[in-house]
């Protein structure tokens, strides 16, 4: 087995290491822009697609690249959803004119996507979904309310989850995936019927943008559906497998650059005129802040290898997410801990990574609902 990097796998990185440092010198409204430029919007898309073809395995250690520079993890959650829980999905089960349609748009930031799945009673359980997907003379309705998605202001598309309305007066069955343009009123069918919300107030991960969306019966055409009618929830759970694979690998940055910080202040930081670092306890912290961020990586990298190789991957992003969600919450505290009173401070930045750590084990699925989905691939 080869833990080594390529040079060519090592030069995205590094390109991606600079992107991020110039996108945390932006001010937080062009960050997202400056994203797209640099081309983190389309790594893995297709060439002929418009972005660089690159195997998700690479696309991992492009987005650690980011994560070790770029401080602001919300619009790295926002980039993720569209890339990894949008994008991904499109290539795989879009049709060729879907694609055509939508990836070179996507991969260059042009047009922006984000998932509209959760609902008032539907979280962890998007089987329950009460938004309706009713047959109309023209493709769909879309009728419903979704809570926390992602630049929901911003989305120029929302791959949205809904009850099949069923056709012609037959019972609904199952789950239906659209794919809805924001612009659908340039074609006169309504998109004045999308009504984003205001931005949450979030106790982190305030980049992400997170907001209610309405949608009071918005008209999309045929060429909307992904998959098949009713078939949604298997459309749903491939996405969601790419996003729980990917979304955290800008953690793996972040985490990295964390214990540099907590390294030097340790040996920095004297007390009694001996450095903090040699009492067991702060070294011990530090050495596991260590073992988090290796076991993470190893975890994120092995999930992105089997989606690479046309596995499922399901239990593999599975672990991948929910390891690394609870090994960058317990790391961000172990790092503010190690500095005391000042690291409570909020102009120490620790407070804030805490929380935007705290948003990484609830969004994609929280911890709970990925430890069931490891049991069940167990047989348990």
């Amino acid at each position: 087995m080869d833990f080594g990097w390529t040079p060519a796998q090592r030069a995205v990185h590094d390109r991606m290491r600079a992107l991020g440092a110039e996108a945390d010198a932006a001010a937080p409204d062009d960050r997202m822009r400056v994203l797209a430029r640099g081309g983190a919007l389309g790594l893995p898309i297709a060439r002929d697609l418009g972005g660089e073809g690159l195997d998700l395995v690479t696309t991992a250690l492009a987005y650690e690249g980011l994560g070790a520079t770029l401080r602001d993890g919300g619009v790295l959650l926002a980039a993720g959803a569209h890339l990894f829980g949008v994008a991904l999905l499109l290539a795989r089960v879009g049709t060729p004119a879907q694609q055509r349609a939508w990836l070179p748009r996507m991969a260059t930031g042009e047009r922006m996507a984000t998932v509209a799945a959760t609902e008032a009673g539907a979280g962890s359980d998007v089987a329950s979904v009460e938004a309706t997907a009713d047959r109309a003379a023209a493709g769909y309705r879309l009728t419903g309310e979704k809570r926390y998605v992602t630049w929901a202001d911003r989305a120029d598309v929302y791959f949205a989850i809904a009850r099949d309305g069923g056709d012609g007066g037959a019972p609904a069955r199952g789950l239906t995936a659209l794919l809805v343009p924001r612009d659908a009123a340039a074609e006169g069918r309504g998109a004045a019927r999308i009504r984003p919300g205001a931005p949450l107030a979030t106790a982190g991960l305030r980049g992400a943008r997170l907001a209610p969306v309405s949608f009071a019966g918005c008209e999309v055409g045929p060429d909307a559906l992904l998959g098949r009618a009713g078939a949604g929830l298997a459309v749903f759970q491939i996405a969601m497998t790419y996003e729980r694979a990917l979304i955290l690998a800008f953690r793996l940055g972040a985490m990295e650059r964390a214990l540099g910080e907590a390294v030097r202040f340790a040996r920095e930081r004297a007390i009694g005129g001996q450095s903090i670092a040699r009492h067991q306890a702060v070294a011990h912290r530090l050495a596991r802040m260590k073992l988090r961020l290796e076991t993470s990586r190893l975890l994120v990298y092995r999930a992105a290898w089997e989606l690479d190789q046309g596995h499922r991957g399901q239990a593999e992003a599975a672990l991948a997410k929910w390891h690394a969600a609870d090994s960058a919450l317990q790391s961000a505290l172990d790092d503010l801990q190690l500095r005391g009173g000042a690291g409570y401070l909020e102009e120490s930045g620790l407070p804030s990574a805490v929380d935007d750590a705290l948003g990484g084990s609830i969004h994609s699925g929280t911890s709970d609902v990925l430890a069931t989905i490891v049991a069940r691939w167990l047989g348990v």
